[in-house]
């Protein structure tokens, strides 16, 4: 019956039919966590949320994206089996961490077994770099263990970047966005189709999310959308080589990945940067701290969905960066983002230090 229907008409539904459910399992998420007391209590570190607020707002996503998308995985299931045998390892795994406080070595655990699932049994895999960095072909072992690790790596980037209200939601909402836009491109529907289905769902927990949020997505969403976002990032890639090598008019492998790098790039070049900050002064990369870009802004004096709003933004203007640059030599363009983020970061760092400076001195001449 579905084939009837205009690809956009199939897009649109799916769209607004998974966000209508998330929307609705998220409400009486709300309702339950709350008389079962169910919070994500501040610690006034990273949760600096005034009042116990209620957590597994990624349940209502997990509801919404697989509702909806399940019509569309037979035209993909070469792939989706796995895909969601991972997406379902990683969802339970972090409502037992929203709920248990899981230990980091057993989450990282289950991250490294999900990812190792569909990269080594879909295929999914990194296994050249176009000659970035003068790399082409990867060896086939090295091809799933590092691809394994990027996406383990970037499964908690994304975790990472969950730090205020609406943000996770919106960047993931911008990626999907992009990467399923690219799929209808290629003609490659059903990925496109399933793109729409989480994007949806994921608009339907910042109804609730969005500054002043009602509930958190938690480790229960952030930790499957991380996975979810790079998988179909590489899948994208992987279908532009091989329209490529089906003679296809089709962008370059070396534009994809150069793309779904800069795609990805704010939040990967925040994590490190942060890892490095950690690692100066000789504390573990995991440990919590206000190290991140959107507290930097916070302490700027930006409001949640400022900060929120600023961020997506630069993420606009590194992926529009990116495109103007597409022509230059790949090195180039990467050292030009990171140019220009090291330049922005420097900014805001310098801004939230006189806000903090301003602070103090009012409070100083208060008390005279």
């Amino acid at each position: 019956m579905t084939e009837f229907l205009p690809t956009y008409i199939l897009y649109l539904a799916g769209v607004v039919v998974s966000a209508a459910i998330s929307i609705y399992a998220v409400q009486k998420i709300i309702f339950i966590t709350r008389n079962r007391k169910i919070y994500d209590v501040p610690d006034d570190t990273r949760k600096i949320h005034g009042a116990e607020i209620p957590s597994l707002g990624g349940i209502g996503i997990f509801i919404g994206y697989v509702v909806v998308a399940a019509f569309f995985w037979p035209r993909l299931q070469f792939y989706m089996p796995y895909v969601v045998a991972s997406t379902v390892i990683l969802f339970f795994t972090g409502i037992y961490d929203d709920l248990m406080n899981m230990r980091p070595y057993k989450k990282l655990l289950a991250q490294l077994i999900a990812s190792f699932i569909t990269v080594y049994f879909s295929g999914i895999r990194l296994d050249s770099l176009y000659g970035i960095a003068g790399i082409e072909t990867i060896p086939y072992w090295i091809s799933i263990g590092l691809t394994t690790l990027c996406c383990t790596f970037f499964i908690n980037v994304f975790n990472f970047i969950d730090g205020i209200d609406g943000l996770a939601c919106m960047l993931a909402i911008l990626y999907l966005g992009i990467t399923g836009g690219m799929f209808m491109y290629m003609g490659q529907y059903a990925a496109a189709g399933i793109c729409c289905a989480l994007a949806g769902a994921t608009a339907g927990l910042l109804f609730y999310n969005f500054a002043p949020a009602k509930i958190y997505m938690g480790d229960t969403g952030s930790m499957f959308l991380g996975f979810n976002i790079f998988m179909f990032s590489l899948l994208f890639v992987q279908f532009s080589t091989e329209a490529r090598a089906n003679g296809l008019d089709a962008i370059s492998p070396q534009k994809a990945l150069l793309g779904v790098i800069a795609m990805l790039y704010l939040p990967v070049f925040d994590a490190i940067r942060v890892f490095i900050i950690r690692g100066a002064k000789g504390i573990s990369p995991l440990k919590a701290d206000r190290s991140h870009l959107h507290y930097y802004l916070l302490d700027a004096g930006c409001t949640h969905a400022q900060a929120a709003f600023s961020l997506i933004c630069i993420n606009i203007v590194i992926i529009v960066l990116a495109l103007l640059l597409l022509g230059l030599n790949s090195i180039i363009v990467l050292l030009c983002i990171t140019m220009f983020m090291v330049l922005l970061t420097f900014i805001i760092n310098r801004l939230r230090r006189k806000n903090k400076k301003d602070s103090v001195n009012q409070i100083l001449n208060a008390t005279k």
